[in-house]
């Protein structure tokens, strides 16, 4: 094949990355089957990936095994990029598909390697930007946040195309999410959601995956969920290439657990079952932990705690640690909750099942993994006082993080948006909040929320020393007159210390403070406040 032709065929395909739209890909070739694919027609790029093609160049080489990945999990050929000119555009594509290929047959390293050596080269900037982007989520799944922040950032100085632009925005609520950054999760989720959404391709279906595992790592698990089922085309996930529903199926049996629908979780099982993985591992390995995560749920922990380390190992084979890691954390979240100190042992003593669990942790694949992993874990299993209620600890994840919110003064129509839940869906949520609770209405949500008076010795920090003693004796219990006279000051005094304290909690009023102070409210929750408006105040 002549090398113009294949520049075509390499320009067609980047044309289409660049704008969503496939009219300008040729008819038959590796080109045509990726057009197939951006499509969602599997059957078509199955079919035309079985026909026998002509093209042995090496820009074909790479779109082969790139769609053949994609479609089956696997490449029969040996993932090897051979191009001449690697600082074309041309070249530099084909890396890129080459590395894709790498990542999702699980050589996470080799996919890595050839992408730190790529980013290096004096490639056109139309093809620079998608470099960069696969470097940033070949680290992000390695597990080298760090790094992967620098080649985002180069990334999002090359990235003009639309579709370059949304796919910057997904990654950095990836970034974010294993960052420990709800904030920027959350905001950055907003943009992806206006434009992604109704999904129309894989373009689509791939950035409502990446936005799904971001808002996963903050727990936001209801709003992963939706996305990524609304971004991938509904039930059955259609949209989303059948290698790459490993990911998401985890995540959608994870949401499902944390909100107690095991039956639906269990049918989900079922459908990811249909999916062929063959031997990649690191896709045997997400299954893995989405059986834990309801073998569990079913009462069943050591079984579930010895899959979920089964999971984990076969993860950190293939060297992707994101996975790795999240098998671990169902393992952590067991042992913290139940005193467990590991997949095959009985229930301990606190002081070593504590031990167990630091050497658990320190088993995840990186430094900045262990640190999203502690975070998360804390997050999850916050001390003392606020799990004392036998009747909030009742609630499902999902009712608990709509009640916090209702807690807080907020209305259906802002908690839905906060979420990505629907009003009506949240009208339900509150509903069995009510129930569960024995209360009558939201101030006795709020109500059943008070009791904890653990102080976050973090936030208090942001304060002066007098803010510090108006925000101890506030979360106490005491009133504006009560705190006025303990420290010997005037009442308009201390609505002046509450409104610094305020500002520096970003919260609109007392209620979101005290929930703030003492960890009611989690992170992704509380990183948000500052925005609304409507909190009530008292």
């Amino acid at each position: 094949m002549s090398r113009r032709v294949e520049d075509a065929a390499s320009l067609a395909v980047l044309q289409t990355m660049e704008t969503g739209r496939t009219d300008c890909l040729p008819a038959r070739g590796w080109a045509a089957a990726y057009g197939a694919l951006f499509e969602g027609r599997f059957g078509d790029a199955h079919a035309l990936l079985a026909s026998d093609d002509e093209d042995d160049s090496d820009a074909a080489a790479a779109g082969w095994a790139q769609v053949e990945a994609l479609l089956t999990g696997a490449v029969r050929g040996e993932i090897r990029p051979r191009m001449p000119d690697a600082g074309s555009i041309t070249g530099a594509m084909a890396l890129f598909r080459w590395s894709e290929a790498a990542h999702i047959v699980g050589d996470m390293a080799g996919c890595q390697r050839m992408l730190s050596d790529a980013v290096q080269l004096a490639v056109p900037r139309r093809a620079r930007v998608w470099l960069h982007l696969a470097f940033t989520r070949a680290l992000l799944f390695r597990g080298d946040i760090d790094a992967a922040r620098g080649a985002l950032n180069a990334a999002t100085a090359d990235a003009e195309a639309p579709l370059a632009q949304r796919s910057v925005w997904c990654v950095r609520v990836l970034l974010a999410g294993l960052s420990g950054n709800p904030r920027l999760a959350l905001a950055e989720t907003e943009k992806v959601r206006a434009v992604i959404l109704p999904a129309r391709g894989y373009a689509d279906s791939g950035m409502a995956l990446t936005t799904s595992l971001g808002l996963a790592a903050v727990g936001a698990l209801d709003s992963a969920s939706e996305i990524l089922r609304l971004g991938s085309g509904g039930a059955g996930m259609p949209l989303l290439p059948p290698a790459l529903r490993a990911y998401a199926y985890d995540v959608l049996i994870e949401a499902a657990v944390s909100a107690g629908q095991i039956d639906l979780a269990e049918w989900m099982i079922l459908d990811f079952d249909r999916v062929d993985l063959g031997v990649n591992e690191q896709f045997h390995a997400a299954r893995e932990a989405a059986r834990a995560r309801i073998d569990i749920a079913r009462g069943d922990r050591p079984g579930g705690m010895a899959r979920a380390d089964r999971a984990r190992r076969q993860a950190d084979r293939t060297g992707s640690g994101l996975v790795g890691a999240r098998a671990t954390m169902i393992i952590a979240n067991v042992m913290a909750t139940s005193g467990s100190a590991g997949p095959n042992r009985r229930d301990e003593p606190d002081a070593v099942a504590a031990r167990s669990l630091e050497r658990l942790l320190r088993s995840v694949s990186t430094a900045e993994l262990r640190a999203w992993a502690e975070q998360r874990l804390a997050s999850t299993s916050p001390p003392g006082a606020a799990l004392d209620s036998i009747q909030w600890s009742s609630l499902t994840l999902a009712q608990e993080a709509v009640a916090r919110l209702a807690a807080q003064g907020l209305r259906n129509q802002e908690i839905a948006r906060i979420l990505y839940l629907s009003p009506r869906t949240v009208e339900g949520h509150i509903a069995a909040i009510i129930n569960k609770l024995g209360v009558s209405n939201r101030v006795g949500i709020a109500r059943a929320r008070e009791g904890a008076t653990t102080i976050d010795a973090l936030l208090l920090a942001r304060m002066t020393a007098r803010q510090t003693e108006v925000a101890r004796l506030m979360v106490a219990g005491e009133g504006n007159r009560a705190i006025a006279e303990r420290l010997a000051i005037s009442e308009k005094t201390v609505e002046k210390h509450l409104r610094g304290i305020y500002r520096a909690l970003g919260v609109a009023g007392r209620v979101g403070a005290v929930a703030v102070l003492v960890g009611t409210v989690p992170p992704v929750i509380s990183g948000q406040l500052q925005t609304q408006p409507t909190l009530v105040s008292r």
